[in-house]
């Protein structure tokens, strides 16, 4: 029994709350298991994954470099990270940036690599990495802003696909990217329940009433790719909180049995 016959069989025995996207797959077997994968949802900070791969691709072709000083607005954006608070730094590096946007989520460091890259070369990224309903319009926590933010579980798992094959970034970025990956600080989806030694690559995401992780897992390097992404939960701590509850539980036991299907 390969890894996608065993994990539909996974798939069926799951109680999974809210509305699930899902889509995983063995990075060598390539047969994809998919549960509702193109139902577009709002991407929360998922996205962040692809904004990087759009940066390292403009680091690439030269027109940015790593170390490149950003500057910072006075007034920051809320939501998740820590550069709100910090009113005296006003100027950072691309390098730096990158690491608060998927480390931590940090929002104010994610619309500065939105704003160093620009909106049509990720969307020009997001096409070129086989995505088909991924849109990245508006900056974050800027609800004034027109646009839509949205993606599917398969987008993402293409996104991930594509980094860990190498297809995405040549390999100096390939392992830069999944080094920031690596230091993801919220691990209490995909990466909760995987036995020592194994490793999750993976960025969250979250808004009340949702609760996504994509990732990629396996032991010294990426074997398989994963993209739970549910929304329109309506327990009271989802909808009241933006960490855990039984959402998450339901991606770390998903994440769990993904790792156990390989074997």
């Amino acid at each position: 029994m390969g890894f996608a016959e065993r994990m539909r069989a996974e798939l069926e025995r799951a109680e999974l709350p809210g509305r699930v996207g899902f889509a995983a797959w063995d990075l060598a077997e390539r047969e994809p298991v998919l549960l509702d994968a193109e139902r577009v949802v709002h991407s929360a900070s998922t996205i962040k994954v692809l904004i990087m791969i759009t940066a390292l691709r403009a680091v690439q072709a030269g027109r940015l470099g790593l170390d490149d000083p950003r500057d910072l607005p006075a007034e920051r954006v809320g939501g998740a990270g820590v550069l709100r608070l910090l009113s005296s730094v006003d100027r950072m590096s691309l390098r730096d940036l990158i690491v608060l946007m998927i480390v931590i989520s940090d929002n104010e460091a994610t619309n500065a690599v939105i704003d160093a890259v620009g909106f049509d070369a990720i969307r020009d990224c997001a096409a070129d990495l086989g995505c088909t309903a991924t849109r990245v319009e508006r900056h974050l926590m800027r609800h004034h802003e027109p646009g839509r933010n949205e993606t599917t579980a398969l987008d993402q798992a293409r996104v991930l696909d594509r980094l860990a094959s190498g297809e995405a970034l040549p390999p100096e970025l390939t392992e830069h990217a999944l080094g920031v990956l690596a230091e993801q600080q919220v691990r209490d989806r995909l990466p909760a329940l995987l036995p020592a030694g194994v490793s999750c690559w993976n960025k969250t995401g979250e808004l009340l009433g949702l609760r996504h992780d994509v990732g990629l897992i396996g032991t010294g390097r990426p074997q398989l790719v994963i993209a739970v992404l549910v929304d329109e939960l309506t327990d009271d701590r989802s909808l009241n909180d933006y960490r855990g509850g039984p959402a998450c539980d339901a991606i770390a036991a998903l994440g769990r049995s993904a790792y156990d299907a390989l074997l």
